[in-house]
């Protein structure tokens, strides 16, 4: 089945998984409903394609960028959003004091992953690729490195924002903003959930509610990530990362004077990797 809400008003559009084709009006049908006119084949192609038959929730997101897809610069002109499942720019927030920042960046460094360590005020730090920006690295990316293990935050824009909140044990909580797409699906409690967990792992303290309302939201006036990160208490200097943003700080260099020699450093990392003693 499809629904198309427009104008206040929704048409649904259904037929069996038995039928051997979608039914020959409902192409036209939705392409009239949609105000988009010569884009009945593009979304025949799609239909016929992607929604014959049970899908997962997977295939229902594939298909659904099929049809943003198949209807080509028709979505342009007549204004419907533009769907996107991947992200333009992502980063990853940990903290740790100055061995452990030193020490991951002398890491990320030897092993050439293409990530960097950008140090962003008070013990917080970024890792991401400058390269691939819309690909960063996970919890277990940071493993190895001197410090305490905490839940670690990333921050993600693409179609809206979002952020999720990971640890090693497999453990997520997902948060979107703005994507621009209405989902018929009631989250309110995956919502709350999320805000919950974000407290505990960063405190928000006096602005607890704050947080849920936020987290409450799928549409947010300004920059949620903004936003979250002034509840969360994190330095705002992240999202200069981010954006890419030409005054964001420089990433932590392992050639920085005294990086290599200094305890824990990367002379030492290198003989832990080749199993030598530190």
């Amino acid at each position: 089945m499809v629904r198309v809400r427009t104008g206040g008003a929704e048409r649904r559009f259904a037929w069996d998984i038995h039928d051997a084709g979608i039914p020959g009006e409902v192409p036209a049908a939705i392409a009239a409903t949609l105000g988009m006119p010569g884009t009945e084949a593009a979304f025949r192609l799609a239909l016929e394609e992607h929604l014959l038959g049970e899908t997962i929730a997977e295939e229902e997101d594939l298909a659904l960028s099929q049809v943003a897809e198949a209807l080509g610069g028709a979505r342009g002109r007549n204004g419907l959003p533009e769907l996107e499942n991947d992200t333009f720019r992502e980063v990853l927030l940990d903290r740790g004091d100055a061995s452990r920042r030193r020490d991951l960046a002398e890491r990320l460094t030897y092993e050439e992953s293409g990530w960097v360590l950008t140090e962003i005020g008070g013990d917080w730090f970024t890792v991401h690729s400058p390269d691939t920006p819309e690909i960063g690295p996970g919890p277990f990316d940071l493993d190895g490195a001197s410090g305490e293990d905490h839940p670690v935050l990333v921050l993600w824009r693409g179609s809206g924002s979002g952020a999720v909140l990971e640890d090693r044990e497999d453990l997520m909580e997902l948060i979107q903003w703005n994507t621009g797409w209405v989902e018929q699906i009631d989250d309110s409690a995956e919502r709350a959930t999320t805000a919950e967990a974000l407290g505990e792992a960063f405190g928000a303290g006096a602005g607890a509610q704050r947080l849920r309302d936020l987290c409450a939201a799928r549409t947010v006036d300004g920059d949620p990530l903004a936003q979250l990160l002034e509840l969360l208490d994190i330095p705002r200097t992240a999202l200069l990362v981010l954006d890419g943003d030409p005054s964001a700080p420089e990433p932590l260099s392992a050639d920085a004077p005294g990086a290599v020699d200094a305890p824990g450093g990367f002379l030492r990392g290198v003989r832990r990797l080749y199993g030598g003693r530190g």
